[in-house]
């Protein structure tokens, strides 16, 4: 299957929200940039859809839309990569309160745009994936999370494509004096077992970008996934490795995000200057990846053009 997406975010859940959309200023990675806009008013009736837990029944809400606007979301402009920052409660309550639980904070989804949502989310359904949090204006979904996470730890959520108050709403965010001029290539995905790891994302329609390859200076084996216009490395981390503390810790998941600069040294000095800690630096020094995880367990990885 041809997925034509768009990215739109990655989410993290955290315990403090204003905590970490603080440090990543404070280091010169993101800049908090507040919640998500107003949706367009549409009249008529929503109803979210979740499960508390995934080995229960679900839930559901239903509402009159056009109401006060109380997300509780923040976001962090890193580049042109919004990462939305919100706050939950470790526990039961929700499905996600039981990943802060496990996990602590992190990266647990990565929201795309498409056109058909309906036969998008279908199709991960006939592959054995559940609806976990669905979220409807007059009976038409506008996002929803499906429950991609058995090797990875990460869920795909899915969006219909933004309107023209989204577009803007980003294009002023990006254009914050801040904020840095780095692209958004990707993820960095620490798991236990990269072979089942690789033949799951190949089941559910990742294209394969290459064979498993080692890679010296950051003791890890990888292969490459494309989806949507993003890169999703699988990464399998031997001893001594900077992802080595993440896997033990917190188990499969997002362990890193991947941008690409066009003058690494000169990021390398910006960073410097904030007190951002460089962790590991490529042979060729085009790439290099940064302590970013003191808050919000993600580290940072630049490579140059």
């Amino acid at each position: 299957m041809m997925f034509n997406w768009d990215f739109n975010h990655l989410g993290m859940m955290v315990t403090d929200r204003d905590e970490v959309l603080a440090y990543y200023q404070s280091i010169g990675l993101g800049v908090s940039v507040g919640p998500q806009p107003l949706l367009p008013y549409i009249e008529g009736e929503g109803e979210i859809t979740f499960f508390r837990e995934l080995d229960g029944d679900p839930i559901s809400h239903k509402y009159q839309t056009g109401g006060v606007h109380n997300f509780k979301d923040g976001q962090s402009q890193i580049g042109n990569c919004q990462l939305e920052i919100y706050p939950m409660k470790p526990g039961p309550g929700m499905f996600i309160s039981r990943y802060l639980e496990k996990k602590g904070d992190g990266i647990n989804h990565i929201a795309f745009n498409t056109k058909d949502i309906e036969r998008d989310t279908q199709y991960f359904l006939d592959r054995g994936c559940d609806l976990v949090f669905n979220v409807t204006t007059n009976g038409k979904t506008i996002e929803n999370y499906i429950d991609t996470r058995l090797h990875g730890d990460l869920m795909i959520s899915l969006r219909p494509p933004p309107n023209d108050w989204e577009k803007s709403w980003r294009k002023n965010n990006e254009s914050h004096p801040l904020v840095n001029q780095w692209n958004f290539l990707g993820l960095g995905i620490c798991v236990d077992d990269l072979e089942s790891a690789s033949s799951y994302y190949s089941n559910l329609g990742y294209t394969k970008l290459n064979n498993a390859i080692k890679k010296k200076e950051w003791r890890t084996v990888c292969q490459e996934f494309f989806l949507g216009g993003v890169l999703f490395e699988l990464i399998e981390s031997k001893e001594g490795s900077i992802y080595s503390d993440s896997i033990k810790r917190r188990g499969d998941g997002v362990a890193e995000i991947i941008f690409q600069v066009s003058d690494i040294h000169k990021e390398i000095d910006r960073l410097a200057i904030r007190g951002t800690q460089i962790l590991q630096v490529s042979n060729d020094k085009k790439m290099v990846s940064i302590q970013s995880g003191l808050k919000g367990n993600i580290l940072t990885r630049l490579i140059e053009k």
